[in-house]
């Protein structure tokens, strides 16, 4: 059962709203992504005194023009590496509690955790955010054996995950994929289907967050054409995928990829481990400061690390 704290912060979006605040259509869907656009060039508060007092080390990348911070632990010499990959509907840039969780991943895990502010929409299509994430996931490997490197995505951006697989095994093969993908609340298939919608119909009153309609005004905004099937691996083949960890909520519309997902994993064979929240918001684990967000990091961790591998 859901503890208070969680009811009242599931309460206080509902209030506040959230969901309503993406669920705009014409020029107020234009005006919105105008919005989102102009908060992406303002620059991300990097808690540098806090991270360093907490015991870290960070440096600062430049990969033609996007910001890349590489962080672990102060004297440490990490034998592993995550891509960090944040979320937002590609729309909506980072916060510091973004570096605050790829800190405690680099100490959970004992990793150098790479967090790229890629480029992002309605300035950039997804194919160009795929080549900007491409080149840092290319250096990355200057550094790390592909089997010793795992990618975190939350929401879009572990929809972003699956696409960069499913771009560097498509474009360039010779490329090795990672070892495994950590995931929490991605989408799989941008538009849904019509089942997929339907059954998001059904999770529409529970989800404080996300409106289905989001999915399908998003879509022509991030791809279209040759390049549209980046944004469902779940019609693609994804046979030679690493191993997947994925986190839903029972409280998400999201979960309706879920079924898919398992379909299509075991189609391909692609090992596939579930982790649902019941009664969880889409990306609880990003609210640090209910129990239940604690509790699901320390299985991102566990997934993240050797004691997560399948």
């Amino acid at each position: 059962m859901p503890s208070l704290r969680y009811r009242a912060l599931e309460k206080m979006f509902s209030l506040i709203g959230v969901n309503k605040m993406l669920d705009k259509e014409g020029e107020q869907w234009e005006k919105l992504l105008s919005e989102y656009s102009k908060k992406q060039k303002k620059p991300l508060k990097v808690p540098f005194k806090k991270l360093k007092k907490d015991g870290f080390e960070m440096i600062r990348k430049d990969f033609d023009g996007v910001t890349v911070y590489a962080l672990r632990v102060s004297g440490s010499k990490p034998e592993s590496a995550v891509l960090y990959l944040f979320g937002g509907g590609y729309i909506l840039p980072p916060d510091t509690g973004d570096l605050i969780l790829c800190g405690q991943i680099a100490r959970a895990c004992d990793a150098e955790v790479w967090f790229p502010i890629y480029p992002m929409a309605p300035d950039h299509k997804l194919v160009e955010t795929l080549e900007s994430t491409l080149k840092v996931y290319r250096h990355i490997l200057t550094r790390y054996k592909s089997e010793n490197v795992r990618l975190f995505g939350t929401s879009s951006g572990g929809g972003q995950a699956m696409s960069l697989c499913l771009y560097i095994k498509n474009r360039y093969p010779e490329v090795p994929l990672p070892r495994k993908l950590v995931l929490q609340s991605p989408g799989m298939q941008v538009p849904p289907d019509s089942k997929q919608k339907a059954e998001m119909e059904k999770l529409k009153k529970f989800d404080v967050m996300i409106p289905p309609a989001f999915f399908d005004r998003i879509a022509p905004v991030l791809a279209n054409g040759d390049d549209a099937y980046l944004l469902s691996p779940l019609l693609c083949d994804i046979s030679g995928f690493p191993a997947i960890e994925v986190f839903y909520g029972t409280h998400e519309v999201m979960y309706a990829y879920l079924d898919d997902l398992k379909a299509h994993c075991e189609r391909h064979s692609v090992p596939l481990k579930v982790h649902v929240g019941e009664g969880m918001m889409h990306c609880w684990g990003a609210m640090e400061f209910v129990p239940e967000a604690k509790a699901v990091r320390q299985e991102y961790f566990k997934a993240l690390s050797d004691g997560g591998d399948q």
